[in-house]
């Protein structure tokens, strides 16, 4: 099992030195992976239920320092060698499309090929607002934005009609280093299991506990099926968030249930950059071990 860890493109540690120091220091203690989130802007008032809190309250103060998400990942791209990077979750259907399509085979290219792009559809109708997007049919746009990336980075000439974006007549260069950018999705609602069936390289649930992630994980398979795939074509992740310990007894049960990935959300509220570098290399003795000798 793979496993990485979120870097501090948000909270008080945001900015150039942490993020190169701990995407460095990560890299060479043998995490696998560099993961950041996506806010652009926080609103003031947020009365949409966050639904990742038991009382839906959201967890980001309007004034938190928060870097962009794709930025953030090309900084730390260029910072590392080997280590791979994920966006968890780019929050796709408040983004322009040709040029988010275009960033992220950036981003491949300039990593050579070390990018992964973890979607999610959005929760936060406020934050649709302030950036013009419209939040209804989002979860339709999102499944179609995702085969127009598809096409754009495979394709020679665009030639994509759908039910929102019709795209002609252009060229776009160059393609993802493999061949395509893998795209796993988050949530755990019918629609959104449905979606990766029919489309997903992968699933990427946030803040679920192994016990039910194992239930979502029964309903998965059935939607597989329905859909005429089979379950080696899907990646199975996890970033539990705080619903289970760092601990090789979580990476065990993840593990049993089929997860090759596994994403850390390291609290980086600590005084000294030091002390965070000390959280993470706990954070390696606990959870690396088991999870590098799972067959």
């Amino acid at each position: 099992m793979k496993v990485g860890i979120r870097i501090p493109g948000a909270g008080p540690w945001a900015g150039p030195e942490a993020i190169t120091e701990v995407s460095r220091y990560a890299e060479k203690i043998g995490f696998d992976s560099l993961w950041m989130t996506d806010h652009v802007a926080l609103p003031t008032r947020v009365e949409t239920p966050y639904p990742y809190t038991s009382d839906g309250k959201f967890l980001w103060d309007p004034a938190t320092p928060y870097l962009d998400c794709l930025t953030s990942l090309t900084w730390a791209a260029a910072a590392t060698e080997r280590i791979e990077l994920g966006t968890s979750c780019l929050i796709l259907p408040w983004r322009p499309l040709v040029q988010t399509a275009k960033t992220l085979v950036s981003i491949d290219v300039m990593s050579r090929g070390r990018l992964s792009v973890a979607i999610g559809v959005g929760w936060m109708k406020e934050q649709f607002e302030l950036l013009g997007a419209p939040f209804k049919d989002r979860g339709k746009r999102t499944t179609e934005m995702v085969n127009a990336m598809r096409h754009m980075w495979k394709e020679d000439e665009v030639d994509f009609d759908g039910d929102f974006y019709q795209l002609h007549d252009f060229k776009m260069y160059p393609k993802p280093v493999r061949g395509t950018i893998p795209v796993w999705f988050a949530g755990y609602s019918t629609a959104s299991l449905r979606r990766i069936a029919a489309i997903g390289d992968g699933w990427h649930p946030l803040a679920i506990a192994p016990d039910e992630y194992a239930g979502y994980l029964a309903t998965l398979q059935q939607y597989v099926e329905e859909a005429g795939r089979d379950m080696s074509e899907i990646t199975l992740t996890a970033r539990p968030l705080r619903t289970a310990p760092y601990n090789a007894e979580t990476i065990e049960a993840y593990g049993d249930l089929g997860v090759t990935h596994f994403i850390c959300d390291t609290s980086f509220e600590h005084d000294t950059l030091e002390a965070t570098m000390e959280e993470l290399a706990e954070l390696a003795d606990a959870v690396l071990p088991t999870a590098h000798n799972l067959a």
